[in-house]
């Protein structure tokens, strides 16, 4: 039994963003009254089978998710994304899911890439809202990973994630077959809170 870790997050502890890649095991148990965070770990682990412990009931449930249907829907976004010319960022100001320096490296993109953008500073994000801003071609939110990977569908103009902006920008290549959950991962990439921006 191995029981995987992320740093900086403790021996065990998944976020709904942030899951470690575990190895040399065939199959992870986690132990949870609800899917949000075992599905993280699902999509950071695709080839491992996922079994859920629910000590309410006291039910063991084999769990899937659809990664391929999931990475087909963010690379469409994405794909929309690339003939936009004007952008929205969104910075979350609920708890500490927005980061600026995130924002600092998104906005340096957008600059490098020619595109007029405005920032947005809001604590939840709903399609109606967005959607009141007619001349966003697509938009990009520095809060929560999952508003895009879980909802990003519902929103009337594309919604990526950081990870999301550096690939369409070119800037990172796209992971086929697997898609980084490490939002709060030391040691990834410049979409993370925790990558050393001094390098």
């Amino acid at each position: 039994m191995v029981v995987p870790q992320v740093k900086p997050l403790s021996p065990g502890e998944v976020l709904g963003c942030t899951s470690p890649v575990i190895e040399g095991a065939d199959a992870l148990v986690f132990i949870a009254d609800g899917r949000f965070h075992l599905e993280s770990a699902m999509i950071m682990n695709p080839n491992l089978k996922a079994y859920r412990y629910d000590p309410y009931p006291k039910l063991l449930t084999l769990e899937k998710y659809d990664l391929p249907q999931m990475m087909a829907i963010r690379r469409a976004a994405i794909d929309e994304a690339r003939g936009a010319k004007n952008f929205g960022v969104v910075l979350g100001t609920l708890g500490r899911q927005g980061n600026p320096l995130i924002l600092d490296h998104v906005k340096q993109l957008l600059e490098q890439s020619g595109k007029t953008y405005f920032v947005l500073l809001m604590s939840e994000l709903f399609p109606d809202k967005l959607a009141r801003f007619k001349d966003v071609d697509a938009w990009i939110q520095i809060a929560c990973p999952r508003l895009s990977i879980d909802w990003g569908y519902a929103f009337p103009k594309p919604l990526l994630t950081a990870y999301e902006a550096e690939v369409c920008f070119e800037r990172t290549r796209w992971r086929e077959g697997s898609y980084p959950m490490d939002f709060y991962a030391k040691g990834s990439g410049p979409w993370t809170n925790y990558h050393d921006r001094k390098k």
